[in-house]
């Protein structure tokens, strides 16, 4: 009885942090660019189960028009980290702000002396007024150089979270499911402890 209730009880642990996860996916369902994780659990060498990774979908989401020419999409088999000039971003939001500072979408410097027309082409060079700023690549795994192929950098685009709102809410059921069947688990195990109690008493 107290395995079963130790089992159970690492159980209603891993579940926990499962249902974390698919809640941080379902709230990112609108973030551009937002990568989906899964969880998956283990089985513990004294019983029980844990959780033993949380790994990311690299599945791309869909392509969003935003008429806005410093929202940068990377989209293809590049990664969606983008290298400018050195720096890695996700792909999403720059602007150009009051002071002609062109601008990641962290508010980070990029580049100074960017006019009204931000213009990107298809190979990822950056114009500011028909001046060059730099250029665009996608970065490969863990920030190494990515053979430019296969893949688009568009400007006016951004790229939707690639996160399955259907495939999120069936496995918060089925999580749901195991937390209660590890709390009967428990339930069941502790009145057949009183049970016992109750005899020897």
């Amino acid at each position: 009885m107290i395995n079963a209730m130790f089992g159970a009880a690492t159980a209603l642990n891993a579940a926990a942090a499962v249902s974390a996860v698919t809640a941080n996916n379902i709230a990112n369902v609108k973030t551009p660019s937002y990568k989906s994780n899964s969880a998956f659990l283990s089985e513990l060498s004294t019983g029980g189960v844990k959780l033993n990774a949380i790994r990311p979908n690299d599945n791309q989401g869909s392509l969003i028009p935003t008429g806005v020419p410093s929202d940068i999409a990377v989209f293809g088999s590049g990664s969606e980290e983008d290298l400018l000039n050195t720096y890695s971003y996700a792909a999403g939001r720059f602007a150009v702000d009051d002071f002609g500072n062109f601008r990641g979408p962290s508010g980070e410097l990029l580049f100074t002396g960017a006019g009204g027309n931000v213009r990107l082409d298809n190979e990822g060079n950056l114009y500011s007024d028909g001046k060059l700023l730099g250029t665009i690549t996608p970065a490969g795994a863990e920030g190494q150089e990515y053979e430019p192929t296969g893949f688009s950098i568009l400007s006016g685009y951004m790229v939707s979270s690639n996160i399955d709102i259907d495939d999120e809410m069936v496995n918060n059921i089925v999580n749901q499911r195991f937390f209660e069947a590890n709390a009967v688990t428990i339930r069941t195990s502790d009145e057949m402890l009183g049970t016992v109690i109750n005899l020897k008493a």
